[in-house]
């Protein structure tokens, strides 16, 4: 896909990959719309025009499907979409006796209900011009699970079942969708969600941290080529592929270095 003059909507575009992939994009040609709860949101466009892009931005819910219906006509009167960016995302790494019911729903609802609102918007506009992507953002935790975060690791396998479910739905029609699993990524998610971090199993040290404009540079080249799967870095891409082939040592090795359940005294 070329993206000079396509017109590209980013969600939880006010910070981390989706403000470097909105950047990305712009600087490729793109005019960005950023949606985002956040004001950052704002800041991120400006940015953006500084350095010569077009950009506009919109404050909207996305877990809200009424909140979303509205944002949508407002950006698609102007135009309409060729790729939607669906990275909003929140959560903690908790265990299911952490995690009160409503804050797991919370954790589906942003980014599985997020990514299903504003794909159901945009994507009719897709499939009549008979072309587009969807771009759907997840954790390495969509593939092969650790302890001590169980709703956020189910809301990230919906984004993936999600994305292989709209792949078989899209087939033949023009309209693309796009997985993206990047590993550990610099950004203030952790320090947003204190302890996380320390949750996360001692081998996945031995995969390098990325930045959020590590990622944006994957989505871009990605969208470029016309790619269904993109996985970074390269040592994550190895360990999938070893967890495809032997699984039980990969998940035993998940459990072995990753978080333990406090003793409870007798």
């Amino acid at each position: 896909m070329n993206l000079d003059g396509a017109h590209v909507v980013v969600t939880g575009a006010s910070r981390g990959i989706g403000a470097a992939t909105a950047r990305a994009c712009a600087l490729a040609g793109a005019r960005v719309t950023l949606l985002a709860r956040s004001q950052d949101v704002d800041t991120r466009v400006a940015e953006i025009v500084a350095a010569g892009g077009r950009a506009q931005a919109l404050r909207v819910d996305l877990t809200d499907p009424g909140a979303v219906a509205t944002a949508a006509g407002r950006i698609l009167a102007d135009g309409p979409v060729n790729v939607l960016v669906n990275n909003a995302g929140a959560g903690r790494f908790l265990s299911v006796a952490e995690t009160p019911p409503q804050e797991a729903v919370a954790m589906m609802a942003s980014p599985y209900f997020a990514a299903y609102h504003a794909t159901y918007a945009f994507l009719p506009g897709m499939l009549a011009r008979k072309r587009g992507c969807i771009v759907n953002v997840t954790s390495p935790a969509s593939r092969i699970v650790w302890p001590g975060a169980t709703a956020y690791t189910a809301a990230r396998w919906a984004m993936r079942g999600f994305t292989k479910a709209l792949q078989a739905d899209l087939a033949g029609t023009g309209v693309r969708a796009m997985l993206v699993t990047p590993g550990k990524v610099a950004s203030a998610y952790f320090a947003s969600n204190p302890g996380s971090e320390g949750r996360l199993p001692r081998i996945a040290r031995l995969i390098p941290t990325l930045s959020p404009e590590d990622v944006a540079e994957a989505i871009v080249v990605g969208l470029r080529r016309d790619r269904a799967d993109v996985v970074l870095p390269w040592s994550l891409r190895l360990l999938f592929a070893v967890h495809a082939l032997a699984p039980w040592p990969v998940e035993a090795l998940m459990v072995r270095t990753g978080w333990r359940r406090p003793a409870v005294d007798e």
